[in-house]
């Protein structure tokens, strides 16, 4: 199920948000999991003033929260600041690589309300909000790891209608297409280069021999179809012709590796 990324100023209104958020689901009857800072259980202060690596460790650990908690049953929403676009972009690899969808809530909230809610809560130093306030990068809804962006003033009137407005979006559209970036590769057996170079040297060989003889038509055994050239191919240019075809199928291999000669085969005819 779907993941809610929470993105704002500290102490500006992001939990108000989940909670309200949360209830609203759960009067759907769907199943979610809250991973924030108090989750993991960091010290504000010490983590985000830290030049130690601390936040990076910290994010590190929300993102494995994440990738535990997200699957088709569950919807993940991560209260934490996330104002970093490279952190952002990580998450949403991880919500399309899990086949699932994602958005962005942007809790667009003054810096002065922000102080003036740390007051009360008492969760930052006043001087380390002013610093995540600097460092703050925006969401930008043209990324499509910023999109869709739902931009919410928790002091607004409208704070309800953009809870049901996230809840619409969760479970109107569709799971992402997946990339080749965030694609597992299909696992070959232990011995597919050394098939893959075997097979594609018999084929070599077997045009090299015939051509040798005149012949622009090469009959190859296992291949129904026989191969045609339309001028005389000489062994260099097969030979790196039998790279280009290894370099690709190293990237790609086959489901069947039984049609590595047909898929040379095929190859050879669409390039020659």
């Amino acid at each position: 199920m779907p993941l809610v990324m929470m993105c704002g100023y500290p102490c500006s209104g992001k939990t108000t948000f989940v909670e309200k958020l949360q209830k609203h689901l759960e009067k759907m009857k769907k199943n979610v999991v809250i991973v924030s800072d108090d989750s993991v259980g960091i010290d504000r202060n010490s983590t985000y003033h830290s030049t130690q690596g601390s936040e990076k460790e910290h994010r590190g650990d929300l993102r494995s929260q994440v990738q535990k908690h997200i699957s088709k049953d569950t919807i993940v929403i991560l209260d934490s600041l996330n104002y970093i676009k490279g952190f952002r972009y990580e998450l949403f690899c991880i919500s399309k690589n899990s086949k699932t969808p994602h958005c962005v809530v942007h809790t667009d909230t003054s810096p002065d309300t922000c102080h003036k809610w740390n007051e009360v809560s008492s969760k930052y130093e006043p001087g380390l909000i002013d610093e995540l306030v600097m460092r703050f990068e925006k969401p930008n809804p043209s990324q499509r790891w910023d999109n869709p962006c739902f931009v919410v003033g928790i002091e607004d009137s409208g704070v309800e209608e953009i809870v049901s407005q996230v809840a619409d979006h969760l479970f109107s559209v569709g799971a992402p297409r997946p990339n080749q970036s965030t694609q597992s590769q299909a696992l070959a057996p232990p011995d597919f280069l050394h098939q893959l170079d075997i097979s594609t040297q018999e084929i070599l060989d077997i045009i090299s021999s015939q051509q040798s003889l005149g012949s622009t038509s090469f009959k190859i055994p296992g291949i129904e179809s026989p191969l045609s050239f339309n001028r005389n191919v000489n062994i260099a240019q097969l030979r790196r012709l039998k790279r280009q075809f290894i370099t690709y199928t190293k990237a790609h291999p086959p489901s069947d590796m039984s049609k590595l000669k047909e898929n040379f085969v095929q190859y050879l005819q669409s390039v020659v």
